[in-house]
């Protein structure tokens, strides 16, 4: 067994033997533990989260915008339920931005800022710059997917729902909100 800074432990040769290769075969691919980690994030993020969010032309910018939100959290919920170790794998490549994690955040900001572009293009969200609402709006609901704070979220007796948090966030995008 391989210890990731004492919480997430993976054993190497289960990994090789999902992957139908030896241990030493998968060491021929990855050049260190970390390498082989940061692609089991990579894998697992791509698999667990998509690239793009399901769009409707009969739903608003801010109907889409939380449903992409929403199944984010659904995606990093079901992880923690199902996947415990892969779970712990994500928390230790957030708070050690590892490239991958970075990648994934940087990949669902620009989805955010596209479906904000989206909204400003229907003038259903105010003028703005896309890239920096998204980042306001990941921000505020930051609790909901980021690995440690999501734990903290649903052991607290919160009054709000995690749909009510992201509802709120976005109704800032619309007219007459403030800028960020």
């Amino acid at each position: 067994m391989c210890a990731i800074h004492g919480s997430a432990k993976t054993n190497v040769c289960d990994i090789a033997s999902h992957l139908g290769m030896s241990p030493a075969n998968v060491y021929r691919f990855f050049p260190s533990k970390l390498a082989l980690y940061d692609a089991l994030v990579a894998r697992v993020l791509e698999d667990t989260f998509p690239a793009t969010p399901s769009s409707s032309d009969k739903k608003s910018g801010a109907a889409t915008l939380r449903e992409f939100m929403c199944g984010l959290h659904r995606g990093f919920l079901a992880l923690m339920r199902d996947e415990e170790k892969l779970f712990e794998l994500l928390t230790v490549a957030d708070d050690e931005h590892w490239p991958a994690f970075e990648a994934h955040v940087t990949r669902m900001r620009s989805i955010v800022a596209e479906l904000v572009d989206a909204g400003v293009r229907a003038r259903e969200f105010r003028q703005q710059d896309s890239l920096r609402a998204a980042e306001c709006l990941c921000t505020s609901v930051a609790a909901l997917w980021e690995p440690k704070a999501i734990k903290t979220f649903h052991l607290r007796r919160s009054l709000i729902t995690p749909e009510e948090l992201i509802s709120f966030s976005v109704e800032a995008l619309r007219n007459g909100a403030l800028p960020c």
